[in-house]
């Protein structure tokens, strides 16, 4: 007859032991990888926002003052000001620019008279026209820039078109200049990106309507370089000459920008992962160890394409 032999209590012990212990180690590290899932998921989140504002912001940066076919549109206005659509002409605001460019295939006609100040309606030549349209293609609602052979500029909203004409509203300022016959009238929009601090948005204006680029922006500004990448100071802008006329005017240095430069930082929209060093925070939190997502910072430089 066979004797069997069980184990020890020794023997139960230690395996009891390495059991737990194995299992603990398990454990640790699926815990740690579950805590990490949200950290994982935020820190992708805010580098796509940063993703999606610098291609926006570089997009419309490079079609600045994007023109006709007689050419871009800086010798008549400024590519890009550090100012927006309803402030005054030499001013500079920190934390927004404004871009300005012809739509591209968009309408575009000429004057068949001269445009005064007090003008609503304005009257366009037939010649040159697309076939089949009522007023050279413009629909009411959009915007067009006026462009006189003079140098003057009018930006103008068309508010109603009928054959070969357009009623048109001016924006705040109205035009300061009469236009002469022959002016070019190109289908246009108005780009303008600005920081508010109190809500921590970026936030783009483009003909009349407002949305929000990126939230949980916790600083933005944005530089104008020169040649050199040199970086041209705010009171360059303020000094004139000036250029142009009524709320398009703008100061001669503003030709000499090449490069315009986004800087932007962003921060973890959760208050709990945000760390304690001001070095990586610009708003400290209380998070601590490795659950903590410092705040991205993006650069963005883009050369004007049709600064000639």
């Amino acid at each position: 007859m066979r004797t069997e032999r069980g184990f020890s209590v020794v023997e139960l012990l230690v395996a009891a032991a390495v059991l737990m212990t194995v299992c603990g180690a398990v454990l640790g590290l699926l815990y740690r990888g579950l805590a990490a899932t949200p950290v994982l998921e935020e820190t992708t989140d805010l580098h796509q926002r940063a993703r999606v504002a610098s291609a926006a912001f570089a997009a419309d940066a490079r079609a600045a003052a994007a023109g006709t076919a007689d050419g871009p549109l800086t010798r008549l206005i400024a590519p890009a000001e550090p100012r927006g659509p309803l402030d005054p002409p030499g001013s500079t605001a920190g934390g927004v620019i404004t871009f300005r460019h012809a739509v591209p295939r968009g309408a575009v006609g000429r004057l068949a008279q001269p445009l005064t100040p007090a003008d609503t309606i304005a009257i366009l030549e037939a010649a040159g026209c697309p076939t089949g349209t009522t007023a050279c293609g413009f629909t009411a609602g959009s915007r067009a820039l006026i462009l006189d052979v003079a140098g003057l500029a009018a930006f103008i909203t068309i508010d109603a078109i009928g054959p070969g004409t357009l009623a048109i509203l001016d924006p705040p300022g109205g035009r300061a200049a009469t236009l002469a016959a022959g002016a070019v009238v190109v289908e246009a929009t108005e780009v303008t990106y600005t920081f508010d601090s109190p809500s921590r948005q970026l936030r783009r204006t483009e003909g009349g309507g407002t949305f929000v680029v990126a939230d949980n922006v916790v600083d933005a500004s944005f530089a104008f370089l020169g040649e050199g990448l040199r970086q041209l100071p705010p009171g360059a802008f303020q000094d004139g000459p000036f250029l142009g006329a009524g709320q398009l005017a703008f100061d001669a240095d503003l030709r000499r920008v090449r490069v315009v430069r986004a800087t932007l930082r962003l921060e973890t929209g959760v208050d709990d992962m945000r760390g304690t060093d001001p070095r990586l925070f610009a708003r400290p939190g209380t998070a601590r160890g490795a659950f903590t997502i410092a705040d991205v910072q993006a650069v963005v430089d883009v050369a004007l394409r049709n600064v000639g």
